[in-house]
């Protein structure tokens, strides 16, 4: 017996209240087996100009980011310019000796050791300049032991997803920016994609805002010009695109595409729960390749519940919306899934 669906969704009639405020709010994405079924902006992109979000309007990906960085890893391994067993000392200069024994795949897969750095520079005092990954490759160089031993456990490092951005650079002989350019986003056919610099050049950028009720801009931190760990600005548009790249092996070979989504162990043989740039969940019993990102009030989310060949994707540009509360509202309505959250 076929089920009819609703001429309106669900999840459609709850995020149209987005625009109804005219506030921040929201864009959402849905595709399966290869075919787009849903895809639509919610709310304003800047309060300010009163700029709608629409399926071309660019979110900072923050951590999301980070699949761009290790798939320009894994290009440059096909290319035999990196090898993940490489210790990084072959590709950063002057690399201190307590990371002398870490390898190219220990910062791929988060299991390097290495202390965060975050507290040392992040402020939201626009009077403090941008810091670059040159400076916190200085912050590492200055300090003198991991948290624990190099392969011993798996901890979330955004420190190393910026080295790893130094480490494609010395490896390609090209910017890192001009490096995910070339060999990502456009033969991805991700046009209006880029990684940020400032003066920033982004088209159709979106600015992020605080908490409901007020929406404070709160669009700058002294840590917006990093890359490798975050950077890059994208749309649905360009997202359809690299799902697309992505399911076709257009970037990298299908052993390749097999070996990012694969899990790697810990030293006393653990499954670690991240690939190249992605995570694994659940989502109601359902395995999913999953990456989210939250900085200066953008918060995203890409959902691959590769099992039934469907994927999930949410951008919001305030505190006040969950870009994962989204997703998950998606996934009961296209997977027919019991999930409270």
């Amino acid at each position: 017996m076929t089920i009819e669906k609703p001429d309106i969704l669900p999840f459609d009639a709850r995020f149209a209240q987005y625009d109804e405020a005219c506030g921040p709010g929201l864009a959402v994405l849905v595709i399966q087996d290869g075919t787009t079924v849903f895809k639509r902006g919610y709310g304003l992109s800047n309060l300010e100009t009163k700029e709608r979000i629409d399926c071309d309007t660019n979110f900072r990906m923050a951590s999301v980011s980070k699949q761009f960085t290790a798939m320009a890893v894994a290009i440059l391994e096909e290319q035999g310019k990196i090898s993940g067993d490489h210790y990084i000392g072959n590709y950063l200069v002057d690399l201190p000796e307590y990371m002398s024994k870490i390898k190219v795949c220990h910062l791929v897969h988060h299991l390097s050791g290495l202390p965060d750095y975050g507290d040392a520079f992040f402020s939201s005092n626009k009077n403090k300049p941008l810091i670059s990954n040159d400076d916190v490759y200085a912050y590492y160089k200055s300090q003198t032991k991991l948290d624990f031993e190099i392969g011993e456990r798996y901890e979330y490092s955004n420190g190393g997803y910026s080295l790893l951005a130094l480490i494609v650079e010395s490896a390609s002989g090209q910017s890192f920016k001009d490096f995910s350019k070339d060999r990502i986003f456009d033969p991805a056919g991700m046009k209006n994609t880029a990684i940020i610099t400032y003066p920033s050049t982004i088209r159709n950028q979106a600015i992020s805002y605080g908490a409901w009720p007020f929406f404070e801009n709160i669009d700058y931190n002294t840590g917006n010009a990093l890359q490798g760990e975050d950077g890059v600005y994208t749309s649905l548009t360009d997202m359809e695109a690299w799902i697309h790249a992505i399911d076709n092996n257009i970037l990298v070979s299908p052993a390749t595409t097999e070996r990012i989504f694969s899990k790697v162990k810990t030293n006393n043989g653990e499954d670690v729960q991240y690939g190249y740039g992605w995570g694994f969940d659940q989502i109601g019993g359902m395995e999913v390749r999953v990456h989210t990102g939250g900085w200066v009030g953008f918060n995203t989310v890409i959902v691959n519940a590769h099992e039934v060949n469907t994927w999930f994707v949410a951008f919001s540009n305030t505190e006040a919306i969950s870009s994962e509360d989204a997703s998950i509202e998606m996934a009961k309505y296209y997977l027919d899934l019991d999930i409270n959250n």
